[in-house]
């Protein structure tokens, strides 16, 4: 017998449970903010030197500590709540695991390397308009940081693009229900 929270797959088999709203309403916000401030990050040194450029750069800092917060929220969900059980083989299994986590802690580094970035090169990080984060202490390392922000930001855009892929091969190949759990309008 299914839940309310389960799907259907083709042919009437019931799908593992779906994630739940706040978990969906996490995942994806999480995703679009990521798109917003990566299409910022790409377009930020385009900008001339000024005040225009100073509100892109305000607002991708601002959107880069959305993501940290709604990704926090989301780490602490996971360790305190059951999740759906990983379907499939071991290897499987391991693979969406390890994907998973993997995706998490781009996502926690990335915009800690760009706050990182901004401090040690005694620069101001502000978020939502005039609202500034100072260093909590002294940071060496210079440009380092803003390399490291860069290389992390493009391991993150590869491992989004296997992780929607394989979303895609589980819906369109095996058929499976997973990306139902995930997208309200495909649900039951």
């Amino acid at each position: 017998m299914t839940t309310s929270a389960q799907a259907r797959l083709p042919g009437g088999a019931p799908s593992a449970p779906n994630h739940g709203t706040t978990t969906m309403l996490l995942h994806w916000g999480a995703a679009a903010l990521l798109v917003a401030a990566f299409a910022l990050g790409l377009t930020l040194e385009d900008w001339p030197r000024g005040p225009q450029r100073d509100t892109v750069m305000m607002v991708h800092y601002s959107l880069g500590t959305l993501v940290f917060g709604l990704v926090m929220i989301r780490l602490l969900r996971r360790l305190l709540l059951p999740q759906p059980p990983l379907e499939g083989s071991l290897a499987a299994r391991l693979a969406a695991g390890a994907m998973h986590w993997a995706l998490y802690a781009m996502m926690v580094a990335l915009p800690l390397t760009g706050a990182l970035d901004r401090w040690a090169r005694g620069r101001r990080l502000a978020i939502f308009g005039d609202n500034v984060i100072p260093a909590p202490f002294p940071i060496g390392g210079g440009r380092v940081w803003g390399e490291a922000h860069e290389v992390i930001a493009n391991l993150l855009l590869a491992l989004v693009a296997l992780h929607v892929a394989a979303a895609l091969w589980h819906h369109l190949v095996l058929r499976d229900g997973t990306l139902r759990r995930m997208l309200p309008a495909l649900r039951a």
